[in-house]
């Protein structure tokens, strides 16, 4: 049996800073630090991680194609993250559903018999656009997206009116409704 060991190396930009510590990788950089568990990622160890400050790069080794895959793409988000950030848009469709901000807290009206409130965690920022367009950003990628997720569980896209939430780009396909 052939052992393979994938191999990348990572060169870290001059505002990005990397730490090691225990099983915590802390990047850091112009909009903030996150933080990458890696032995929640890798709970046997089988993934290696070397961080050489002195030529400002990161190694990563593999043995699985796969988690080798899923580890560099997690350490290029989190680059992207602490330089540029993440912007994900969520649009409000339907007569009288809006959302309202303050302070971490959204109102949103969605056609129920109450309004609803959805606390939003203080590592991400949302804007109000317009009563009906929400704009998120964060430094952490998956964050980001689990909190789109869940805003947008709250009231999902009919399938007959395309009445909900949805991201801004998000194409809804409509069901024929009963012929007469």
């Amino acid at each position: 049996m052939k052992f393979q060991l994938y191999h990348h190396l990572f060169h870290i930009p001059n505002t990005v800073t990397i730490e090691k510590k225990d099983h915590l990788l802390k990047f850091s950089g112009p909009l903030g630090s996150t933080y990458l568990n890696l032995h929640k990622l890798d709970p046997n160890g089988l993934g290696g991680i070397s961080l050489n400050p002195k030529t400002n790069q990161l190694e990563l080794l593999s043995p699985s194609k796969s988690f080798f895959g899923l580890f560099k793409k997690l350490i290029e988000n989190k680059m992207k993250g602490v330089t540029r950030g993440f912007l994900l848009y969520l649009k409000i469709n339907g007569i009288g559903y809006r959302a309202n901000l303050s302070v971490n807290t959204l109102f949103l009206k969605l056609g129920y018999s109450h309004d609803i409130i959805y606390k939003i965690p203080p590592s991400v920022k949302v804007f109000g656009i317009d009563p009906t367009v929400l704009c998120l950003f964060g430094l952490d990628k998956n964050q980001i997206t689990q909190i789109a997720a869940k805003i947008r569980n709250l009231r999902r896209p009919s399938v007959y009116k395309g009445k909900g939430i949805r991201l801004l780009h998000e194409k809804i396909l409509l069901k024929q409704g009963k012929k007469k």
